[in-house]
């Protein structure tokens, strides 16, 4: 093993903020990103298991736009225009962006991974953390790591956004070389730019210092349900919302408004949600090691994991 550290690009750090204990304190700790959290670990979702999701369901977006680009293109031919030889040269084109989509996801590894979580244990005061693809158990002290609100712009065909999820970076010396490695967790920051990750920073630190006592819970996880219910959720959570929006006060008067807006979110959100629950049913997570399970008191079998050597773990 070599003495020099392979660090990050310098770039990777750009736009991020450095955050210290000082700014933990001055921060409201919010379990914004935490999975689950004992007396002992706690385990915090990754921002890949973000852009995992968003491969996925980036098919079904795809699948929209094919839709709406085919009803727009007979509109401004005209329909008394259509002839068959051009219709069925419109539909014949009209995949051409869900099969884009198909291959980014299968080039994203999506299909084999949903992601990972990172546990922090406050015994050992160490970071345990997969990589979704490389399926190795990486390790880094608590006390040596460096915390930012890291800093992700997405440009899209719809503006202009910016993720802000909190960044762990730390050295693995088990490595050859020894190499910084970053755990990117799971709070987005989409609204309120490094808030989230100052939030989260200060209920990491907390938990570090004083256990999980007097800290806000992380909602629970949900019952691992059929790929039909799994498939239909993002629909029934979409009606349970209109119901209620409709159900305030004056919101049938601002119904003209509020249904039109609903059913674009039915169309950009929604149903990519559900394609993305659908294809991804039997896709596992990685999975840590059995004895940082038996560590961590997380020595629960989850559904779809897959063990650092690669092979899958039955439900």
């Amino acid at each position: 093993m070599t003495g020099t550290i392979k660090r990050l690009p310098k770039s990777f750090r750009f736009g991020g903020t450095p955050l210290s204990e000082r700014d933990a304190l001055s921060a409201s700790p919010e379990p914004d990103g935490v999975r689950r959290v004992n007396a002992n670990c706690i385990e915090l979702d990754t921002y890949a298991n973000y852009a995992q999701r968003g491969a996925a369901a980036s098919i079904g977006m795809s699948i929209n736009i094919a839709i709406a680009t085919f009803i727009v293109g007979v509109l401004a031919v005209g329909l008394e225009n259509m002839t068959l030889e051009r219709t069925m040269m419109m539909i014949a084109l009209s995949p051409a962006l869900t099969v884009m989509a198909f291959i980014f996801y299968l080039a994203s590894g999506a299909h084999r991974s949903r992601g990972a979580f990172v546990r922090i244990h406050r015994g050992t005061r160490k970071l345990y953390f997969v990589y979704p693809s490389r399926k190795l158990l990486h390790v880094l002290d608590w006390d040596e790591l460096e915390a930012m609100a890291g800093y992700i712009p997405i440009v899209s065909a719809s503006g202009y956004t910016s993720r802000h999820p909190l960044y762990l970076i730390g050295v693995d010396y088990a490595m050859d070389p020894p190499a910084e490695i970053c755990a990117a967790c799971g709070n987005l920051g989409l609204l309120d730019g490094d808030r989230s990750a100052k939030s989260l920073w200060s209920y990491l630190q907390a938990f570090m210092a004083h256990g999980p006592e007097g800290l806000p819970q992380p909602a629970p996880l949900p019952p691992r349900l059929s790929r039909k219910q799994e498939t239909l959720q993002p629909y029934r959570d979409w009606y349970a919302g209109l119901r209620g929006r409709l159900a305030r006060p004056y919101g049938v008067l601002k119904a003209p408004i509020t249904i039109p807006l609903w059913i674009g979110w039915l169309l950009i959100i929604v149903f990519p949600d559900s394609v993305e629950a659908f294809i991804q049913y039997n896709v596992p997570y990685a999975r840590f090691p059995k004895e940082i399970d038996q560590l961590c008191g997380f020595d629960d079998i989850q559904p779809g994991a897959i063990g650092i050597n690669g092979d899958r773990i039955p439900p």
